[in-house]
């Protein structure tokens, strides 16, 4: 297990070898004119009610990335101008593999920022697939200077601009859109043996929501020894308009919570729907890292900020 004292001198490392810039701070929402459409961003990670130790991870938008051994949540606006990124990671491979696999994969999103809001539409599968190839090869390399057998990390990345999210994912952590009338969808499907056999006709709907293979991962960073050549899975793009939102979130969340309680979090919060989400997953037993991130499209008016 890592504490938290070589966490942040890792953190310090990766800082200073990756080159990591300080972001300016989001505009306040008194700056913003009445009748502005922005995005309203709450995140919140937490290690559970069971685990001893965070083995989830974050990157927002350029301006913050999960710290070792922080429970942390917080909530501000962007305006809606540019592309944004978002990704959210799970490591597994026990604690302090678990741990760095997730961290890592963080960093190389981060690496990959300037490259992702700076490209076309077209160009950001091919890029994210970079991505992918750079943190599978990191988190590799990680596992052989420690010797360990195995290891890896999920990862769902979101773009969003001009109206419109794009959704790259390998593993179980999911994304869904709330569109503007309130209904919930899935835009990913989860990568693990469960689906393959409920896709291959030989698990019932119940049975691949209950089986253990609903946490044996198919694909995740981390899984091309080889080195053949990881590339992500891609969702349809999907309208990303006023009233909608998007929730990133790993497994702890939806083993907890239905998607129906999820619909109903996001209705019911009016500030920070992420950390609600997250306490929900705790209220509900919390038997695993609960991370969850929440974009919503808004418009600025009297009574929403």
């Amino acid at each position: 297990m890592i504490s938290r004292k070589e966490g942040t001198v890792i953190f310090e490392f990766l800082k200073r070898l990756f080159g990591i810039k300080e972001q300016p701070a989001a505009p306040s929402d008194e700056h913003i004119p009445e009748g502005t459409s922005f995005l309203r961003i709450s995140y919140a990670t937490n290690k559970g009610l069971v685990r001893e130790t965070n083995e989830d991870s974050f990157f927002i938008d350029g301006r913050c990335r999960h710290t070792f051994g922080k429970e942390e949540q917080d909530c501000y606006i962007e305006l809606t101008g540019g592309t944004h990124v978002f990704g959210i990671f799970d490591g597994m491979g026990g604690e302090a593999h678990g741990e760095a696999a997730s961290a890592l994969s963080a960093v190389a999103l981060e690496r990959a920022f300037d490259s992702l809001t700076a490209a076309a539409p077209y160009e950001l599968k091919t890029l994210i697939d970079d991505f992918c190839r750079s943190a599978n090869g990191a988190i590799l390399d990680m596992l052989r200077d420690r010797g360990a057998s195995s290891g890896g990390s999920t990862f769902a990345a979101v773009c969003v601009g001009d109206g419109t999210a794009r959704t790259y994912y390998l593993g179980d952590s999911r994304v869904y859109i709330r569109g503007a009338d309130g209904g919930l969808s899935p835009l990913t499907r989860d990568h693990t043996a469960a689906v393959a056999k409920l896709d291959a006709g030989l698990y019932t709907e119940e049975q691949a929501r209950t089986s253990r293979d609903r946490h044996a991962l198919t694909h995740f960073l981390g899984e091309d020894r080889s080195h053949r050549g990881l590339t992500s899975a891609e969702c349809e793009a999907v309208t990303f308009g006023e009233g909608c939102a998007l929730v990133m979130c790993t497994d702890g969340l939806t083993d907890m919570v239905t998607d129906e309680e999820i619909a109903a979090a996001l209705t019911e919060s009016s500030n920070s729907p992420a950390s609600a989400l997250v306490s929900l997953a705790l209220d509900h037993g919390g038997k695993d890292n609960v991370t969850c991130i929440v974009i919503e499209n808004l418009k600025k008016t009297r009574t929403n900020t």
